[in-house]
């Protein structure tokens, strides 16, 4: 089947659709300039200093880096959080928002990226589940309370870019110990986790799902594929968006669309409401 003949199918069941479930990863923001981090040598080309120390994006993105190896833990963090703040949501999280203002009864985002780009491009709060949390969140790192908090600053810390060593670090509003991002990360037992957002979730898929739309996933993070593999046994629909065949192998959508994010949804916008 051709692009354009996919296209026009999912569109139709796009068009039709009631209640919809977008099921987004690390794809998703890559069309903004967001790295995936999928790539080791990407990675290594990004962080030279982490790569003389054989420091890998999983051993940064832990607990563990928090307690041993701060500076570079709170850089790797910083680093993000600027490279997110320079970027920008591309067209695709627009059309998401439009759809679900305009032509679904009801619709839902479940991400597990941490860059906060659907709230930013305007996505109701109440219509997202973070699934790994926020980089524009703070928690305590000896998790003195289950509180969290929003942290909007650009710079937050200072960053020696050539090391990648972090200086200044946030503290706990509460106790004043040095604060996390409130993200969930690899081997991690004391992320607090986002209640509001997990019950607005848990009412959601309560009710049958027409629809969900998984969105750049990876067998790396394959949360959203097994919830997508869940959905589709329940009756649910399934349009894959992935540039990688291989990533239809545990969600075995129906759909499958072989397109960058970005493109995927402006044509799709354009076959179902133009």
């Amino acid at each position: 089947m051709g692009n354009t003949e996919a296209l026009e199918q999912a569109a139709k069941l796009i068009r039709h659709a009631k209640r919809v479930l977008f099921l987004t990863s690390a794809g998703m923001s890559a069309d903004s300039n967001i790295p995936t981090f999928r790539d080791k040598n990407g990675y290594w080309k990004n962080f030279p200093p982490f790569k003389e120390k054989n420091l890998e994006a999983q051993d940064l993105a832990s607990p563990w880096a928090f307690h041993n190896v701060l500076p570079h833990a709170w850089a790797f963090y910083e680093w993000r959080r600027r490279n997110a703040h320079e970027n920008t949501p591309h067209e695709g999280y627009s059309i998401i928002n439009r759809w679900i203002d305009e032509h679904f009864e009801e619709g839902f985002v479940h991400t597990t990226n941490t860059d906060g780009y659907h709230l930013r491009s305007g996505l109701d709060k109440s219509r997202i589940m973070e699934i790994h949390g926020s980089m524009w969140r703070l928690q305590c790192l000896e998790t003195c309370t289950k509180d969290f908090w929003n942290e909007p600053s650009v710079p937050l810390c200072g960053l020696d870019y050539e090391r990648m060593i972090a200086t200044d670090f946030p503290h706990c509003l509460n106790c004043n110990a040095i604060a996390r991002p409130h993200i969930l990360m690899f081997g991690d037992w004391d992320y607090v986790g986002h209640s509001e957002q997990e019950t607005q979730f848990s009412k959601f898929i309560q009710r049958p799902v027409d629809l969900a739309i998984l969105v750049g996933s990876s067998g790396a993070v394959p949360t959203n594929d097994y919830i997508a593999q869940r959905l589709k046994t329940s009756g649910t629909t399934l349009i894959n968006i992935n540039l990688d065949p291989d990533s239809n192998r545990i969600a075995s959508a129906e759909h499958f669309l072989p397109l960058k994010s970005k493109e995927a949804f402006i044509e799709l916008d354009r076959f179902a409401f133009s």
